[in-house]
């Protein structure tokens, strides 16, 4: 069965399923439709429903044709969410994906796939010559030509997004990959969602609805026209004509008499007719041309009278406005004269009473003296003599407790109670004691860490010994003999009770031997071998320096007493001697030093950072005060600006009404224009009192240094000429104007040569809006048509290099006329000749970007 099944499969002939490829095996056949299928799945699937769309507008009769009319529009077009190739500038290939069709900049009636047209005009796309076509190409009797494909930009994302976020490129620089997007795809796509349909190719139901295509619009796709498909020619019927009817000759010639008469005499009725209505329409015209001249009498008659009172009214209303704006403008000024005086007052007075109350004065000359409070005396058991030293013993105590482990000791802390107690009594057990085990105990794990880190250091440094030798050359014989003496008692310890001094059981009973014999062996450790790190560590450490033996040196029947008397029946005065050299002895430790250099860095840094809050703060302060000017006079610009648009509108509405009183207007704008160069001017004063109030505020600003000058403060700067203070705050506001414009983009800094290589080959004066900004900070300008010009040569240098259709010249353009106006509200005037030879930007050939 099997080899017979084969066979018949070998046999027979197969045609494939998908591609309708005929005459082919089984295997073939199976081989054919895997690999289409695996066309189809590889389909870009944001191409889907667009090819779909533009197969539904279609009327092909072959699938060829519709093939050939899509591939020819998608081609050179690329849709949102499709993966494509980026050339980059340095020729490198990056995938991205498209996020967004941008349509050229003459093109507004499509934004980012939102139609806005006002006709219906579609593109038409046309591969054949057939003129019998061509009629299908007009439509609504206009002729509109389809859009060049490389005109569009594209919004790309790399897949990779670690590159850069977005950019725009032009439709030169992007490409499909290879194979991805072919002919024979896509007329394998078509096969599979397209059937005939009375000799038409549509497409299938089932696409239609599972794609929608009824519900979408071209503009979701692409921000452009719809295109127009020419239409398949109908195909002419083939074979015999129609049967028609045989009629006799002579039937013929008597039908043909007859329809002659009755056409003669419609023809002759017709005649009298027209002729008829056109002496009756004649007759209305001249009747109606009559009426129309008398209306038209009456009309100009009352129109004349009408415009002598709308003159005698516009004249009484203009006079009133002038006299209440004349009134209100007095009136404003004398309370803004009244307000001023009152600050300047409270100002003066408060700078007064600043300079007298920081004059220097005698404390005995002040008014303001208090008696000082009496003392509170301190109970206790003390010596007065030694107090001083109890509260430095206690001070030390809190300061490093936590570095040596109080706490065990000592779960409460140490307070002047307790200390009191183990200075006055004499208890064995008493705190006391405990005390003298803290201070022994933390001293010998020190010394113990110290001896490790010498050994260790011994090991690994093999200079050490040539440092040793340089430190003891000059050695004083009287600190090497101290040094010998507190060895040999270092030593007894190991000769009679066969271990170290600090490896002694340490209790009450043991505790003023133990005491004694550490008194009398300090200095033991200052030898040749730890030299270096003495030097190092402990700030050249020696003999002299060690506060027991300083204690032995001065109070040696202190240390005889501790051979016979136990240290808890010593005086007050004699326990606090050795306190505080155990205290000493301690603070000379290398931990003891590292704790203490690391709080003194976190209290230099802490000053550190107090000292920069502090000048942010002043930073900020002086920031806030010159925002507050700065929205105060742009407040006041706003309101100006507002009131004279309402009077240009009021104006516009009444020259419409009345064209006749155009004289009375424009004199009532010449002083409105007049008014708000007065107050500009007032508002530049005030400014300047404001400014002169706030360094009044800060009396010694001049004595902590230069202050940075605040934007608000160049309307203070002067030219050296008359009326160098009003043209310099106008530059600075023009400037101001200028960079906050949307199309100062272009303007803000200088072109680059990297980006832009041939610039200067072609611009001889490069000049920006940053460089004009440091020009008025600096007050280079002198005149105002110093300052008009480079202005001018900025735009010039724009439209010299920049085509006049491209986005920077016009741009350049709106920024101008923008200039031009502002500059007159704020009273510079343009000169012609300036605006003449750049009004009209000339055809350049090349691009900046």
């Amino acid at each position: 069965d099997f080899f017979e099944r084969t066979i018949l499969c070998n046999s027979l002939v197969w045609s494939c399923a998908v591609t309708g490829r005929p005459g082919l095996t089984y295997q073939e056949a199976l081989e054919s439709e895997k690999k289409a299928r695996q066309n189809l799945q590889s389909f870009p699937e944001p191409l889907i429903i667009p090819v779909l769309y533009l197969t539904s507008l279609t009327h092909r009769s072959r699938l060829h044709e519709i093939c050939d009319d899509i591939f020819a529009y998608v081609k050179d077009r690329y849709f949102v969410e499709e993966t494509v190739e980026v050339i980059r500038n340095n020729g490198a290939r990056l995938q991205c994906r498209i996020l967004e069709v941008l349509p050229p900049s003459h093109q507004n009636g499509f934004a980012n796939g939102h139609v806005n047209s006002v006709d219906g005009e579609t593109i038409i796309i046309s591969d054949s010559d057939d003129s019998e076509t061509q009629s299908c190409s007009f439509q609504n009797g206009k002729k509109k030509d389809a859009i060049d494909p490389l005109l569009f930009k594209y919004k790309v994302q790399p897949t990779k997004k670690e590159l850069y976020e977005s950019a725009i490129v032009k439709a030169t620089q992007i490409s499909r990959r290879k194979h991805l997007f072919s002919r024979d795809k896509l007329k394998l796509f078509l096969k599979q969602h397209c059937e005939p349909q009375d000799g038409v190719i549509k497409i299938k139901a089932s696409s239609l609805s599972t794609y929608k295509i009824a519900e979408q619009d071209f503009s979701y796709f692409f921000p452009d026209d719809p295109p127009t498909f020419i239409f398949s020619p109908a195909n002419r019927r083939r074979g015999r004509p129609p049967k028609r009817i045989r009629i006799s000759q002579e039937d013929n010639v008597a039908n043909k008499q007859t329809l002659a008469s009755y056409r003669s005499k419609a023809t002759k009725e017709r005649d009298k007719l027209l002729k008829q209505e056109e002496m009756k329409s004649l007759a209305f015209e001249k009747a109606k041309l009559k009426r129309e001249k008398a209306d038209a009498l009456e009309a100009k008659k009352k129109e004349k009278e009408d415009k002598e009172k709308k003159r005698e009214e516009l004249k009484k209303i203009v006079e009133e406005e002038r006299l209440k704006k004349k009134e209100e403008k007095e009136r404003l000024k004398v309370e803004r004269e009244k307000e001023r005086e009152k600050l300047r007052e409270e100002k003066r007075k408060y700078v007064e009473y600043l300079k007298q109350w920081s004059k220097p004065r005698e404390d005995m000359e002040c008014d303001d003296l208090k008696e000082l409070p009496e003392p509170t005396p301190v109970k206790t058991r003390l010596p007065p003599e030694i107090f001083g030293d109890a509260l430095m013993v206690l001070e030390f105590l809190n300061a490093f407790g936590e570095l040596f482990d109080l706490q065990d000791e000592f779960p409460d802390g140490v307070t002047l109670e307790v200390l009191e107690e183990a200075l006055v009594g004499n208890d064995s057990e008493g705190p006391l004691c405990e005390l003298l085990f803290f201070f022994l105990t933390a001293i010998f794990q020190a010394i113990a860490e110290e001896e490790e880190e010498v050994a260790k250091e011994q090991l690994t440094d093999a200079d050490t010994k040539d440092l040793t030798e340089a430190l003891d050359e000059d050695a004083d014989p009287t600190k090497s003999a101290l040094s010998a003496v507190a060895s040999l008692a270092a030593a007894w310890p190991q000769l009679h009770q066969g271990c170290s001094l600090k490896s002694l059981d340490l209790d009450s009973c043991t505790l003023s031997e133990i005491l004694r014999l550490h008194i009398l062996a300090s200095g033991a450790d200052v030898t040749s071998a730890n030299a270096k790190y003495r030097y190092q560590k402990r700030g050249g450490f020696d003999a002299t320096d060690d506060a027991c033996m300083e204690l032995r040196l001065s109070n040696p029947s202190l240390v005889k007493k501790l051979s016979s008397t136990s240290v808890y029946d010593l005086t007050p005065g004699e326990k606090m001697k050795i306190l505080h050299a155990l205290c000493g002895k301690l603070l000379t430790l290398v931990s003891t030093r590292d704790f203490i250099e690391d709080y003194v860095d976190i209290l230099r840094q802490a000053k550190q950072e107090f000292r920069e809050l502090k000048a942010e703060q002043h930073r900020k302060e002086r920031e806030e005060a010159a925002a507050r000017i700065r929205k105060r006079k742009e407040e006041k610009l706003k309101e100006q600006e507002q009131k004279m648009k309402e009077k240009q509108e009021k104006l516009k509405e009444d020259e419409q009404r009345n064209s006749t009183a155009d004289i009375s207007i424009g004199e009532e704008e010449r002083e409105d224009f007049d008014t708000s160069i007065e107050s500009k001017d007032t508002e530049q004063k005030e400014l300047d009192q404001d400014m002169v109030t706030e360094d009044e505020d800060d009396p010694g600003s001049h004595k902590r240094g230069r202050r940075e000058p605040s934007p608000v403060t160049l309307g203070r700067r002067s030219s050296g000429r008359q009326g160098g203070v009003h043209e310099l705050s106008a530059f600075e506001q023009l400037v101001v104007e200028l960079v906050r414009h949307d199309d100062s983009w272009p303007f803000l800094k200088l072109v680059s040569k990297i980006q832009v290589p041939d610039y200067y080959d072609i611009i001889k004066k490069p000049i920006a809006l940053n460089i004009i900004r440091e020009k008025v900070n600096k007050c280079e300008y002198k005149l105002a048509s110093e300052f008009i010009d480079d202005i001018e040569l900025m735009f010039s240098n724009c439209f010299e290099y920049n085509p006049r259709n491209t986005s920077e010249a016009k741009a350049g353009t709106r920024l101008q006329a923008f200039f031009h106006i502002q500059a007159q509200k704020l009273g510079l005037h343009v000169t012609p000749s300036n605006v003449d030879q750049v009004s009209t930007p000339p055809a350049a050939k090349k691009s900046r970007i």
